[in-house]
């Protein structure tokens, strides 16, 4: 904990010294001046002498990444959400440039596997680890956070990383009441179930909850209270997250063709409160909406499929959904026609009949077939989406 507050401290005084700059002389310090100035703290503070500089040049750099994202937000018109001075308990911990530079890892069962082993940290000492690398390869940079006062230390790996994919061709539909819905090839559908781990885990969480609301402020009691719901809410994100890892790998190992339309989560979630003036209609069933779509973590699911379809060698392709539109549109005639959302039944004239989501992903899949064809012929008109497809 003394490492995890002299890192909370640079960071909060690199960001005090900023705002100072700015205020009195109108002066924007950037990460080169602020290292420079760490040169001379490190001097005079035997203190801060202490810590590698590396890794302290580590925690200026992420104050000027935070100030990075605010004047892009800025520019771009958004909320821009100045950075904030941090208390300890939000400091989530610190990080190392280089490998044998204020750390090093050494493997507990040889350097293929890299399984457990031992961490040794500058100015903290040796330390067991456990966890172990799905590719082996040169650690190259680290990370220490701290998190509802356990500690994980994160290594990051230069590898070659291998997977192999499978020779279907899918389009996968995202959903809430399926997680996700996949037209095969050969003309075949299945579904993966969404676990609502959010909502399994509600019950616990508000039961916690009204138990912290009672305990007295600043006492034992309530700390141990805290530290209860931090940990239905570590559990609930740690599932998710190897539900998520898992269903990706899965899909990207059957698959050489993965076709999916990209999520804009943002707008999805949107809250129907409206104005005074134009007050929004069905508020608390689109809150409810809204919480079920963020507790599938769909921009987190795409991401990963992408990257792991990348490792695969296997073509991901984002389907333009404006211009598809592919809950509108009849997989079998080609057909367009406007759905509600409660519309779970895809009926046309034309005679098919599937679900909704069946319909989305039989689509999604055809788009992509089609634009794989024009690549492999060189079909002119059909080269302008060829670029949502990565290969």
């Amino acid at each position: 904990m003394d490492m995890l507050g002299l890192h909370q401290r640079l960071y909060n005084a690199a960001l005090e010294q900023r705002i100072a700059a700015w205020q009195r002389t109108r002066t924007s310090l950037g990460f080169v001046d602020q290292c420079a100035d760490l040169t001379e703290l490190r001097g005079a503070d035997e203190t801060y002498a202490g810590i590698n500089a590396q890794s302290s040049q580590v925690t200026l750099k992420r104050l000027d990444l935070a100030f990075a994202s605010f004047f892009r937000r800025v520019k771009a018109g958004e909320t821009p959400g100045f950075p904030r001075f941090k208390s300890l308990a939000r400091f989530s911990g610190w990080g190392y440039k280089a490998h044998g530079d204020g750390f090093r890892f050494t493997p507990g069962d040889g350097r293929q596997s890299r399984k457990h082993g031992v961490l040794r940290l500058s100015g903290v000492g040796a330390i067991k680890v456990r966890g172990r690398a799905r590719t082996p390869g040169d650690v190259k940079t680290g990370e220490i956070q701290h998190k509802d006062g356990r500690w994980y230390a994160s290594l990051t790996l230069a590898c070659d990383p291998k997977r192999t994919a499978g020779d279907d061709a899918i389009g996968l539909d995202w959903g809430v009441e399926t997680f996700a819905t996949i037209a095969h090839l050969d003309g075949t559908y299945s579904v993966v179930g969404n676990p609502r781990f959010v909502r399994n885990a509600a019950t616990k969480l508000e039961e916690a909850q009204q138990a912290l609301s009672l305990k007295k402020r600043a006492s034992k009691n309530r700390a141990k209270a805290k530290i209860v719901i931090a940990t239905i809410h570590r559990k609930t994100a740690n599932r998710r997250r190897d539900f998520l890892h898992k269903s990706s790998a899965k899909v990207v190992a059957a698959a050489s063709l993965i076709a999916t339309e990209t999520l804009t989560v943002k707008n999805m979630t949107r809250s129907a409160k409206g104005t005074i003036e134009e007050p929004g209609r069905n508020v608390a069933q689109k809150a409810g909406l809204n919480r079920e779509i963020l507790s599938t973590a769909p921009a987190a699911y795409l991401k990963m499929l992408r990257y792991k379809a990348e490792e695969a060698g296997s073509h991901f392709a984002n389907v333009p959904a404006r211009q598809v539109k592919p809950s509108q549109t009849c997989s079998g005639c080609g057909r367009q026609r406007k759905k509600s959302l409660s519309e779970r039944m895809h009926v046309c004239d034309c005679g098919l009949t599937l679900t909704r989501d069946q319909n989305a992903a039989r689509v999604m899949l055809q788009w992509a077939l089609t634009a794989l064809w024009a690549l492999a012929t060189g079909w002119e008109s059909r080269r302008a989406p060829l670029e949502a497809i990565a290969s």
